[in-house]
């Protein structure tokens, strides 16, 4: 968690991992707007959302949020936090509060909706936060949550394995493996009667092997102590022979989805 934590104190991190899936998706439906697409909110709910990062979800569907649902964006960290509120600017019917997934500070019954993306993998006590998304929801609400599955990004450590074979295994997908397109529904459902998932679509088909490297160095401390100086300048060359190779392209996998809980 504490790895966790130093990543996401702000939200440059986020930045780097988000630009990279809306620059070179080969669906061009953005991931954002495809999210809100797949919502079923009615009018005048009450929505939280847990883990709201720099809050691009919002600023991206601004103009198609109805003015009559009441939102609480949420984050374990402050400087996520700070990030949203400054990128939304004031929003008569959004407020922010820091808190943890774990203890959830509302009584029951309280939310139409819950929505927790690309976050539920983080969580240290997974059940027990699920057990708080279940009291705080109203007993017909429903829950979203957005993850990623065991082939996500895959290529990236197959580029890292081929550059020195002792990097193979740096950037393993944790994530998937605590919480994923695979497991998530079993762990959904003991708190909810009903679990579906819908899988979005399309890769990723790259020409800037910067934005590769950039990606890899956004995924934590370890990777950044590695490959730096004439080693990282060394592994950005081996990227450009391997974009030779494959036709001026690499191609990465995406394996991404949301979940409905009701």
């Amino acid at each position: 968690m504490e790895e966790v934590e130093k990543q996401y104190r702000n939200s440059a991190n986020l930045d780097i991992r988000i630009r990279i899936h809306q620059q070179y998706s080969e669906n061009k439906t953005d991931w954002h707007e495809w999210l809100f697409d797949q919502y079923r909110i009615g009018s005048g709910s009450r929505i939280l959302e847990l883990g709201c990062g720099n809050g691009q979800f919002w600023l991206k569907n601004r103009d198609r949020v109805p003015d009559s649902w009441v939102i609480t964006l949420s984050d374990f960290s402050s400087g996520m936090l700070a990030d949203a509120r400054k990128n939304l600017g004031d929003v008569p019917n959004i407020c922010f509060r820091e808190i943890d997934i774990q203890k959830i500070p509302y009584e029951d019954h309280q939310f139409d909706a819950v929505i927790a993306n690309h976050m539920l993998y983080h969580v240290p006590d997974r059940p027990r936060a699920l057990q708080e998304i279940r009291r705080v929801l109203k007993p017909q609400g429903v829950f979203y949550a957005s993850t990623i599955g065991k082939k996500h990004m895959l290529e990236i450590n197959t580029l890292l394995k081929g550059f020195d074979p002792e990097l193979g295994d740096v950037l393993t997908n944790v994530q998937a493996a605590a919480f994923g397109l695979e497991n998530g529904a079993k762990q959904l459902a003991p708190f909810f009667h009903q679990v579906r998932l819908k899988e979005f679509p399309g890769g990723l088909r790259i020409d800037d092997v910067q934005a590769i490297a950039d990606y890899i160095l956004s995924s934590g401390t370890e990777i950044k102590k590695i490959l730096t100086g004439a080693k990282l300048e060394a592994f950005i060359q081996y990227l450009e022979k391997e974009k030779e190779k494959q036709g001026g392209w690499i191609h990465i996998t995406k394996a991404t989805g949301l979940f409905e809980a009701r």
